[in-house]
């Protein structure tokens, strides 16, 4: 009899325990989904009240070689009203991204904070700590997650194919008054401890075998050449393929246009 008992006892204790787990990964999967739809809620509301669309724009063919790109006009003061830590916008159009840009006081923030500054896991698309907020560091590096909904730089691995690249070769980053035009040169997953990090270049020559290390690096060639005096942005995110490996879009400064003269690129 006390055989039977305990096989009985033993049964409900393994679906008690079965059952707790799976009201558990129910509940993590809904919290999941809510963080989700939370973080897309806020960054939705801060394009529709801070960012003005060119009513011309083509969306079906946002960006192409011949220039046809429309710039955005954005509210930078109500921007810093909602955050002060905001210091610019980051458009891509290729990948369908388009953030605000924050730089915290360290690179661990807003991995896990939103622009809003409330908790999110989406975090925010943000500057490394150790650059100049006015984009004039050799190398400026921002940040963002890979998210399983493709939003921050969920979509930037869209890089690894050629034809993305050919058809938007470039990516755009306002800042209070002007515009900065980028155009993209090397593009590949690299290991967080790579060249690709590396923010100040004592000596010329450490600026160019930076650039000819992740030129050598890319997954194709491009065919544009970075000089002595360029200044690069690097965009990072993760891959799945290794928590100490990333992937990086780098593009070089190509055009600063001031605001109060919006025409087409």
């Amino acid at each position: 009899m006390k055989k039977k008992y305990w096989k009985y006892f033993l049964i409900f204790i393994i679906c008690a325990m079965a059952s707790s787990a799976l009201t558990y990964s129910i509940w993590h999967l809904m919290k999941a989904h809510q963080d989700y739809e939370d973080s897309r809620d806020v960054y939705e509301e801060l394009e529709d009240d801070f960012i003005e669309h060119p009513d011309t724009q083509d969306e079906s063919q946002p960006d192409t070689n011949d220039g046809k790109y429309e710039y955005l006009q954005i509210d930078f003061d109500g921007l810093r009203k909602v955050n002060p830590d905001v210091i610019a916008w980051i458009d891509i159009p290729g990948a369908g991204i388009s953030y605000p840009v924050l730089q915290g006081e360290d690179n661990s923030y807003y991995l896990t904070h939103l622009a809003s500054g409330q908790f999110g896991i989406s975090g925010s698309i943000f500057m490394d700590y150790h650059n100049r907020p006015d984009f004039s560091d050799q190398n400026t590096i921002i940040y963002g997650h890979n998210m399983k909904d493709d939003s921050m730089f969920g979509k930037l691995n869209d890089y690894q194919d050629r034809n993305i690249y050919e058809g938007n070769p470039f990516f755009y980053i306002y800042v209070p008054g002007k515009v900065m035009k980028y155009q993209i040169f090397s593009c590949y997953a690299g290991s967080v401890s790579g060249e690709a990090y590396i923010y100040s270049f004592p000596e010329i020559s450490d600026f160019m075998d930076f650039t000819e290390a992740i030129i050598s690096s890319a997954d194709y060639e491009t065919g544009v050449t970075v000089g002595e005096t360029d200044r690069v942005v690097t965009l990072s995110t993760c891959v799945s393929s290794g928590r100490n490996n990333r992937y990086l879009v780098h593009g070089k400064l190509t055009e600063v246009n001031e605001l109060r003269y919006l025409e087409k690129i």
